[in-house]
């Protein structure tokens, strides 16, 4: 295998080698692996001595496929090909250059160019973000049900943004409510209700008093009808986005950055009239009977996915697929149902999508929105608008 160690390289086919990478592919190579050994979890800076941290040029240049048909990973056919190929190329420390041509059964071409590939992206992403436009955090605590403590690291929410922008302060903003009345009475909605608008108006609003293009990044853990109330004070004028907190892995990123679902929209007529409910079965499906029970709907709207479950929203274009199914239906009501002044919401849904629901609701122009919570049964827990 090629090694770069201030020795000076030839283009001759020793030992049935291929030519030798050229200076300038070693110096893209460099570049691409931001001087650091590309061997997954080492990282190591390449041109600075460990211990007396002098500039120093340790850089191994190590094929994927061997530069010799009977080298590591060697292929009779492609060998010569790929031997000045950057793509075929890893730029790693001596002891990590070492294993990989030492075990070429563990560390095959297929591991090793997944390494590759992972490095050089993540060195492109954290470039990119150099230059990147700052935001500032929104962390949303309240205890679910009431009861069950939520806690944001920030840690992680640093971690989500930061390929796509910079944070605005080492703090951020937490937004915490909560009250001591009973989860399902009118009093504690309407404590919290009061604690969000007075701290957003506090903690937020007045960000933007002065600095009225500031962006946000918002992480809620809380009720949903919360997370929809605050979309509702964000509104769809305030520049921000919304990220989702997932189980396994431990993370606020999004887990796709592709489409991964579909979300259809359905009606049933259970008698005639104008009293309109809109079912969000998102996480899991929603009996009629079950709304019926505190909403005595004429009318039953439904969004459903195509994948039900914590994971029907993976990724930013799953979301805007969501919330434009929610318009489209409010939409239809509010053209179909003239007369109708509220509709009962009725959520199991991600936090992203309770977020959405009330941030891309247009005040003065749809009904107003009951919403309601599930505890051991539905009731009405806050309306946005009206």
């Amino acid at each position: 295998m090629a090694t770069q160690n201030n020795k000076n390289r030839n283009s001759g086919n020793k030992q049935g080698r291929g030519p030798n990478p050229t200076p300038l592919t070693i110096h893209m190579l460099c570049a691409h692996a931001a001087g650091r050994c590309e061997f997954e979890g080492c990282g190591r800076l390449l041109f600075t001595d460990s211990i007396t941290l002098d500039d120093f040029n340790n850089t191994n240049v190590a094929h994927i496929v061997a530069s010799s048909p009977t080298g590591p990973r060697g292929d009779k056919n492609r060998s010569h090909k790929l031997s000045q190929d950057i793509d075929n190329l890893m730029l790693m420390c001596m002891d990590h250059h070492k294993l990989i041509d030492s075990y070429p059964e563990i560390y095959t071409e297929d591991i090793l160019l997944k390494m590759k590939k992972r490095h050089e992206q993540s060195v492109q992403e954290l470039c990119a973000a150099i230059n990147a436009e700052s935001t500032e955090i929104i962390m949303l605590t309240s205890p679910v049900k009431g009861k069950i403590d939520a806690n944001i690291d920030f840690r992680q929410t640093i971690e989500a943004i930061r390929f796509q922008r910079k944070p605005a302060s080492n703090h951020g903003i937490l937004i915490n409510v909560e009250a001591s009345a009973d989860y399902k009475s009118r009093t504690y909605w309407d404590e919290v209700q009061k604690q969000l608008e007075r701290k957003f108006d506090y903690m937020v609003r007045s960000i933007l008093s002065m600095q009225p293009d500031m962006h946000f990044s918002v992480f809620p853990i809380a009720p949903i009808p919360l997370i929809a109330k605050l979309g509702f004070l964000m509104e769809d004028k305030i520049q921000a986005n919304i990220y989702q907190k997932s189980r396994s892995p431990d993370t606020w990123c999004w887990q796709s950055t592709d489409k991964t679902n579909e979300f259809l929209i359905s009606k049933e007529i259970i008698r005639p009239g104008n009293r309109v409910a809109l079912a969000l079965c998102l996480t899991a499906n929603i009996a009629p009977e079950r709304i019926i029970d505190v909403f005595d709907a004429d009318v039953i709207y439904k969004i459903h996915p195509t994948r039900y479950g914590v994971d029907c929203i993976l990724s930013i274009a799953d979301l805007s697929c969501f919330w434009h199914q929610y318009q489209v239906i409010l939409d239809e009501i509010r053209n179909t149902y003239l007369d109708v002044k509220d509709i009962g919401v009725f959520p199991a849904i991600p936090i992203s999508a309770a977020f959405e629901i009330g941030r891309r609701y247009m005040p003065g122009i749809y009904p107003s929105l009951r919403i309601y919570d599930d505890d051991n049964g539905f009731f009405e827990a806050l309306t946005l608008g009206g």
